[in-house]
């Protein structure tokens, strides 16, 4: 049997990041619905183009900070991706964001809204020391999310 999303089992562990349990918990993925806003584009500079997400006001995002692998549903298909979630402090953030990195798409998402299906946790949000070591990372991130996808 499937606990409800606003369970206390699911809420304690979506807040600390075992998204898997929490999947489990539910009987299926914790996903969010959010339209796609203009960001810096500095991901797309470190070649890790992001959409990235409009945080609803009145429903508190619920997922600890890190990356995550995910898959989006947008326009009637599926595309695997990962996902950060937190504050971005290598680039001195300081506003929780959600940044998605669809891969395998190209084409403009402004203003559209996705699915977005959080399926692993691939690690903790960290500052790197440099915008190199975090492109290192994304490419390591990427690699196992495509693992966790499958």
């Amino acid at each position: 049997m499937s606990l409800p999303f606003n369970s206390p089992q699911v809420l304690e562990a979506l807040s600390r990041g075992m998204i898997l349990e929490a999947n489990e918990l539910m009987g299926g993925p914790y996903s969010i619905s959010a339209s796609v806003i203009h960001g810096n584009h500095l991901g797309r500079q470190l070649g890790f183009p992001t959409a990235n997400l409009e945080l609803p006001e009145k429903k508190p995002l619920l997922l600890a900070h890190g990356v995550y692998a995910v898959k989006i549903e947008f326009d009637q298909a599926w595309y695997k991706g990962m996902a950060n979630v937190g504050i971005r402090p290598t680039v001195d953030g300081k506003n929780l964001t959600i940044e998605i990195n669809l891969f395998d798409f190209s084409g403009d998402l402004y203003g559209k809204k996705l699915m977005v299906h959080f399926i692993g946790r691939i690690r903790n949000e960290k500052k790197f020391n440099n915008l190199d070591a975090l492109v290192d990372q994304l490419h390591l991130d990427k690699q196992q999310a495509l693992n966790l996808l499958l």
